[in-house]
């Protein structure tokens, strides 16, 4: 997936975090997932590509906005598949935190690139009792539109977004192919895992963004 899809699909999934609207009862309703989704590039784009922002502040406001928007215990977990029912109390109180921060340094690098692509909500279906689906359109200034569908649901009564499919790809089962793949490099361990990650944290640290 191009630097341009994903710095677009930054900008709409961060936005999200600071409208609070607080979802009705067990499911989330369609008009109220749809203005949710809607804000998302709006607010991301004011807060993540303001002038002169170091790394730090750029990583950490992505950090902020992704820990109130996204459901992201659920994201951490669910890109780990089956691995996670085998890791050690220890190791996932390692791997969140780390998953996290990997998260947010590598969204961070995408916002500096970010190239002025347009967002639109579409349409909101039901996926399940309690998930709503909105479809989305990503337009670039020289290129194809993007469609990308979002997973919003109601956790502990606010709307959370749990998984982004770009293209019918879906984010959680990209990550999760990513970290089996580093587990298995590393002897089926999931300390290996965390270790890969922390390598990969210190490169973006000692790189910066650019």
């Amino acid at each position: 997936m191009s630097r341009v899809t994903w710095g677009i699909l930054s900008v709409c999934i961060l936005a999200v975090v600071s409208w609070g609207v607080m979802a009705q009862g067990r499911g989330v309703a369609p008009q109220d997932a749809s203005a949710f989704i809607d804000e998302f590039g709006h607010r991301a784009i004011v807060r993540l590509t303001a002038p002169n922002l170091s790394d730090e502040e750029l990583v950490g406001r992505f950090r902020d906005l992704f820990e109130e928007g996204f459901d992201g215990p659920y994201i951490a977990r669910s890109a780990l598949g089956r691995f996670w029912p085998l890791a050690t109390d220890r190791e996932r109180a390692e791997y969140v935190p780390l998953f996290e921060d990997y998260i947010s340094w590598v969204y961070a690098l995408i916002f500096r690139h970010y190239s002025g692509e347009t967002f639109r909500v579409d349409r909101a279906r039901p996926k399940s009792e309690d998930i709503m689906t909105i479809e989305s359109t990503v337009t670039r200034p020289d290129g194809p539109m993007t469609k990308i569908d979002w997973s919003v649901a109601n956790v502990g009564g606010k709307m959370k977004i749990r998984d982004i499919k770009i293209e019918g790809v879906s984010m959680i089962i990209s990550y999760r192919d990513e970290f089996a793949n580093a587990i298995q490099q590393h002897g089926g361990r999931m300390a290996g895992l965390i270790e890969a990650l922390r390598d990969k944290l210190a490169e973006l640290r000692a790189q910066g963004i650019r």
